[in-house]
């Protein structure tokens, strides 16, 4: 907040300077044009006059920019800076039109008398010197705050230095006998003006529009590539405001990642994106992906994405020849009647086997959400079972490493889970492999053993 309060006042300062300058000028100029009769002049009092309208615009602009965000702003309030500076274009070029026509209307009418004593160039040096002044600083912050505001007045100012001194070239021709060059060097500043005017205009409708350089997503896009617990961008979305830009982006990650892991993968994902654009805010959305290839996340994916179901489990996938068997229970979200659940459990069908390749039968086993199974906990008398299993596997898994068993019986079957300890040296795939294959001889070979779930530890000492 502090750092924030420290940028605002710089702004306000530049903006209240600029106004200063805007007044004085028109004062002296005015002064000028009317003992000269110079168009020339009277087109920089004039346009120095518009000069500051559009400062006071700019100014109005600038504090309200400066606002913090609120429940009716909430990206804050730096649009205002990219209107107010539209405004200003727009005023401009039609005090460019205006000087054009009384250029014409002055060599038509052949009214070329002039009064030039030394003063009226004094007064136009002084002009210069100033907007040089004004420029530098203009250029300056409009570089570091990103502000359209401030770009407008820069092509304002540097449009005033450049007519300062055509006029005074065209004053000294006229003065030396050459009485057109006074409408001449108007119709040329006007001209000079608009050119510099549109090209900003352009670029400020675009942001009001919403537009973003496809270079940008590209940069966002290759940032966010580049972290490899990122599985997918699923969207950008970009909106500059105040030279501040709002991303907005939708993640997916691995959906083996855990939960604890996701703040840190936000906070590679701002790192890596503010050192392309320092000037961000950004709101990641992280959610997991699934896998086209693991057959257990594709169900997932189509179960759990219907409305109706509330939660899976006792998900069972078996390799049948070339196709493959699925069975699982849905828990249903409210109280359905047969025909409702039949209706849905096709519907779930149909799209696991778009999603899933090969896939023969789909056995869909529908509980209502208040159901809740009944298990006993026979851990205390399944001693006997307990050592079967360590006998059975010892071919696998040292017996004297599992521990930690719990065995829960539902009529007559058994889920039961334990810990057991594997070489630490062993990678994950590796000891994956080991596990299923024990979990999968256990479920065969012990009768009424129909769910295993088997947590590694590392053996940090191997024999």
């Amino acid at each position: 907040m502090i750092k924030k309060k420290l940028e605002v006042s710089p702004k306000r300062r530049i903006a209240a300077f600029s106004l200063v300058v805007s007044i004085f000028l028109v004062t002296i100029k005015v002064l000028a044009a009317y003992f000269s009769n110079s168009l020339g002049i009277f087109s920089e009092a004039l346009n120095n006059g518009l000069d500051l309208v559009t400062v006071l615009i700019t100014f109005l602009a600038i504090r309200m920019s400066t606002k913090p965000a609120d429940r009716d702003h909430t990206y804050g309030h730096g649009k205002y800076e990219n209107f107010s500076a539209f405004i200003e274009l727009v005023i401009i070029s039609g005090l460019c039109i205006f000087i054009m026509y009384k250029s014409v209307q002055r060599i038509i009418t052949r009214d070329f008398e002039l009064f030039l004593p030394w003063p009226i160039f004094l007064v136009l040096g002084v002009s210069v010197a100033l907007n040089i002044i004004r420029v530098i600083l203009l250029r300056n912050a409009a570089r570091k705050y990103h502000s359209f505001a401030f770009r407008a007045e820069f092509i304002n100012y540097s449009g005033d230095i450049i007519s300062s001194v055509v006029v005074i070239a065209g004053l000294l021709l006229a003065r030396a006998g050459m009485v057109l060059a006074d409408p001449i060097a108007s119709i040329l500043v006007a001209l000079v003006v608009m050119g510099l005017s549109f090209r900003l205009s352009v670029n400020i409708v675009k942001n009001l529009l919403d537009y973003i350089p496809r270079e940008v997503t590209g940069k966002i896009r290759g940032a966010v590539s580049g972290i490899k617990e990122i599985a997918q961008i699923n969207d950008i979305k970009v909106h500059e405001v105040g030279g501040i830009k709002f991303i907005n982006l939708d993640l997916a990650i691995p959906n083996n990642v855990y939960l604890s892991q996701v703040e840190q993968i936000k906070g590679k994902v701002r790192d890596a994106i503010k050192k392309e654009f320092p000037d961000s805010n950004i709101i990641a959305e992280i959610r997991p992906g699934f896998c086209k290839d693991n057959v257990s996340d594709s169900i997932k994916s189509v179960a759990l994405n219907q409305p109706e179901i509330e939660d899976i489990h006792n998900i069972y996938v078996y390799s049948v020849g070339p196709y493959l068997d699925i069975s699982l229970h849905v828990k249903l979200s409210k109280d359905f009647n047969l025909k409702e659940v039949e209706a849905l459990t096709k519907q779930t069908e149909k799209k696991l086997k778009g999603k899933i390749e090969n896939l023969r039968r789909i056995y869909i086993h529908a509980e209502d959400l208040s159901s809740k199974e009944g298990w006993d906990d026979v851990t205390q008398q399944s001693g006997a079972i307990i050592q079967q299993i360590k006998q059975e596997i010892s071919a696998f898994i040292e017996p004297v490493s599992c521990h930690h068993f719990t065995v829960l019986k539902k009529d007559h079957y058994c889920h039961v889970a334990f810990h057991c300890r594997l070489d630490s040296r062993l990678n994950i795939e590796q000891a994956h492999k080991i596990i299923t294959k024990v979990e999968d001889f256990i479920k065969t070979n012990i009768e009424n053993v129909d769910d295993v779930l088997i947590h590694v530890e590392p053996n940090e000492y191997t024999c």
